[in-house]
């Protein structure tokens, strides 16, 4: 059996900025996001699309709870670890405005090392983080079939590694994942890398599903 990656987004969730400004704050799934999660569990039950070995997600509220939903259906524990959190960028700090203008001044190249709040992670060390515990599972759950329930950010990072393009995510390379969608990854049965079966599934979020 080939090894394979099920990378599933949150659905919407509740923000507001935090009273510190310094950290990202996450209420939990909005009731859109609930609605969006019973669908993909929904659609799982269903489809019995997803015969999964292992459910992690990131430790924040609302990959969590999506996790949740979906969980009973895989049959699975949930493993939540901290490594698949989003990127703590700094926009809570300085206002998401100003971030994104800093942001967009900057190069790829300097954007990736540029650290936007003294008590945030650059994006390559954002990177970093994430693909190297995609490389801990995929070592551990060889020829075994992984679910990953966690962010936007998260999943373009995992298209640069599975792509073998190193730390370089949003550079307009890859589509932001919807929520609630699925991606999947497969490793070739023939050589050593990686296909993707399809990207940013959502249907079962369609009024007609």
């Amino acid at each position: 059996m080939p090894t394979s990656v099920f990378l599933i987004r949150h659905g919407a969730y509740e923000h507001r900025p935090s009273l510190e400004g310094d950290a990202a704050s996450d209420f939990g799934l909005s009731e859109l996001g609930r609605q969006q999660g019973c669908a993909l569990r929904d659609r799982l039950a269903r489809s019995q699309e997803i015969q999964a070995d292992a459910l992690f997600c990131s430790t924040l509220t609302r990959a969590q709870q999506t996790a949740e939903l979906i969980a009973p259906v895989l049959g699975l524990p949930l493993h939540a670890v901290p490594e698949l959190c989003e990127w703590e960028s700094g926009n809570e700090a300085i206002g998401l405005d100003l971030f994104m203008a800093r942001f967009q001044a900057l190069s790829p190249t300097r954007r990736l090392h540029h650290r936007f709040h003294p008590s945030c992670e650059t994006l390559a060390e954002f990177a970093g983080r994430v693909q190297s515990k995609l490389a801990e599972l995929l070592q551990a759950f060889a020829e075994k079939t992984l679910v990953i329930v966690a962010h936007g950010g998260v999943i373009e990072v995992a298209f640069a590694y599975f792509l073998g393009v190193g730390r370089r995510p949003f550079e307009g390379e890859y589509p932001a994942a919807g929520q609630a969608s699925i991606t999947l990854w497969r490793r070739a049965t023939a050589r050593d890398d990686w296909v993707q079966e399809f990207a940013n599934d959502t249907h079962h979020l369609r009024s007609d599903a």
